[in-house]
């Protein structure tokens, strides 16, 4: 998952106890801990250092066999700079002794260097894709060859088999407000809602006879939803088996002081195109982040950020039992007084039961224009959370960027 550009609070994982992990707790997860890579292959198991991993600013790991890909660049670079270096692209496979630079697997003279932003894998591990100012590289790696991804390709997610794929956009503009849909097979995309045709999104509200949704479309104004600024969408996620896409909007609700408005999850079903609000989790009053299914399509992991005053912005964390319906907040309470709290990175484990988290707690004047409004990386703490009951399985100190792979 990319890391989070807005101050965030998370609650009581400085106050965890740092217990050890469960024999059923499983899956790889990589994070960035003093200037270099690191993987382990479960919670509680030691961690293995990258090789070649020194300067390593960006990493993901594919979902499918776990390959490891980072960039690497000058000392201090920095992503999020104003112009960023050319960045060198590698792949390291298990048991990571041994890493080796992409132009090796995918010949040729384009894209040896990347001045890279982002980088993640297809959902069928086949490809992986960077992303720059410029636009977007990709590098096949069953054929063996370079392409230009689709520019939205940051805003989109691949089913496990690659049949589906959904992102934010319209069929006329990926920048317009809406959710599109390709796949399974040859079916061409399809918009599952946009601003400008918002029926289904509306129809699904609707069909919701949760008082909570009721209130909520009754404070819907058409005047607002007739204008792009009053909706916001958070990046459609499709499960790993192509069934279904989950993503919150506020349905042109009106966005207030710094991002708060009010928002609904919805679902998709692939197959028919039917969307359909999940009333029972309610709505949620602030800026949803995201909105993330399990591995195994059965839970969800919501995270919401919510504006309590000018120096506080607060995030909770809630996993949602798609089975049972139910929901409960992963993370409760308030960030250690007089702090705010930026949440570096989140993901699911591959068990579906685990979700690793990355967060620091600095003071205010801590995040200046000299610090980049950034906390230092040694002040994160990488938490390892039990989604079912809430505790704390794992911890690593000073880590970022956490990513997670199979088991």
């Amino acid at each position: 998952m990319t890391r989070r550009l807005s101050s965030l609070a998370l609650a009581v994982l400085a106050a965890a106890p740092n217990t050890a992990a469960s024999p059923e707790v499983a899956g790889q997860f990589a994070y960035f801990r003093g200037g270099t890579l690191w993987i382990a292959s479960r919670p509680g198991q030691p961690a293995q250092q990258v090789a070649n991993s020194r300067g390593a600013v960006l990493q993901a790991l594919s979902p499918v066999d776990g390959t490891l890909a980072f960039m690497t660049g000058p000392g201090g670079t920095d992503i999020h700079a104003q112009r960023v270096p050319p960045l060198r692209p590698w792949l390291s496979r298990a048991p990571y002794a041994k890493s080796v630079l992409v132009s090796s697997v995918v010949p040729g003279p384009t894209f040896t260097t990347v001045r890279a932003r982002w980088l993640r894998w297809e959902g069928d591990g086949h490809a992986l894709i960077a992303g720059s100012d410029g636009g977007n590289a990709g590098w096949n790696l069953v054929k063996h060859k370079t392409f230009l991804p689709n520019p939205s390709a940051l805003y989109q997610s691949t089913s496990r088999s690659g049949q589906v794929i959904t992102m934010l956009g319209s069929v006329q503009s990926p920048a317009d407000v809406g959710v599109m849909l390709y796949g399974p097979g040859a079916r061409p995309g399809t918009e599952v809602f946009t601003r400008r045709l918002p029926r289904n999104l509306m129809a699904a509200l609707r069909d919701a006879p949760q008082p909570a949704i009721r209130e909520f479309l009754g404070d819907l104004d058409p005047r607002a939803q007739a204008d792009d600024v009053s909706w916001t969408v958070t990046s459609p996620q499709v499960t790993r088996d192509g069934q279904r896409v989950y993503f919150a909007s506020n349905a042109g609700y009106g966005v207030g002081s710094a991002g708060t408005t009010t928002s609904a999850v919805f679902e998709a079903d692939v197959r028919e195109v039917k969307l359909r609000a999940l009333g029972w989790l309610g709505t949620f009053v602030g800026s949803v982040l995201e909105v993330t299914p399990s591995p195994d399509g059965k839970k969800l992991l919501i995270l919401v950020a919510r504006h309590d005053s000018n120096a506080q912005i607060n995030t909770f964390a809630y996993v949602a039992d798609l089975g049972h319906k139910n929901v409960r907040e992963l993370i409760v309470a308030q960030a250690p007084q007089g702090t705010l709290t930026v949440l570096n990175s989140s993901c699911w484990l591959a068990d579906s039961r685990t979700v690793a988290l990355s967060v620091a707690y600095p003071y205010p004047e801590d995040l200046n224009p000299k610090s980049g409004f950034e906390p230092a990386a040694s002040g994160h703490t990488l938490f390892v959370k039990d989604a079912e009951n809430g505790k704390t399985l794992h911890r690593v100190p000073a880590a970022t960027g956490v990513t997670c792979g199979p088991k």
